[in-house]
């Protein structure tokens, strides 16, 4: 893209560096109880090892957040050790960003710290596998702070 005059150019770059940032973040992983039939992706401000999900919402200001992947619902694994987190922007249905992770295929629940959005708007987050499959998928909403 050569130039960012226009507004989706701009938040398309501010989303880009945010997704380099989130990219060389750091994966955690641990256990936790569920007890959804499905597979889960939502978002919470932050993971503690000792209290868990803090303050889980589908909205929040902008900045960064921990995206959770449940599949105990399923009692499943995740069944891979390469994942992509895709984040769609749903007002135009564009895949604005892309970033790998490795993770253990023996795990049900994997959470991924600091992933920045840094603009306001409603975005799609999905886990999926390298094949394309989606393993989970959830929606945020994003507020100027």
């Amino acid at each position: 893209m050569n130039s960012f005059k226009t507004n989706s150019g701009k938040l398309f770059f501010v989303l880009l560096l945010s997704m380099i940032t989130f990219a060389c973040g750091k994966v955690t992983v641990s256990t936790s109880t569920s007890t959804s039939s499905d597979n889960q992706l939502y978002f919470c401000e932050s993971y503690d090892t000792g209290k868990g999900e803090i303050n889980k919402s589908d909205k929040f200001t902008t900045g960064s957040l921990t995206v959770i992947v449940n599949c105990q619902g399923k009692k499943q694994k995740l069944g891979v050790s390469e994942v992509d987190l895709k984040i769609t922007d749903l007002s135009n249905n564009e895949v604005i960003a892309t970033a790998p992770f490795t993770v253990n295929p023996d795990l049900d629940y994997v959470y991924f710290n600091n992933v920045a959005f840094n603009a306001p708007g409603k975005y799609k987050v999905s886990c999926d596998k390298k094949d394309g499959s989606t393993i989970a998928s959830g929606q945020v909403e994003v507020i100027t702070k």
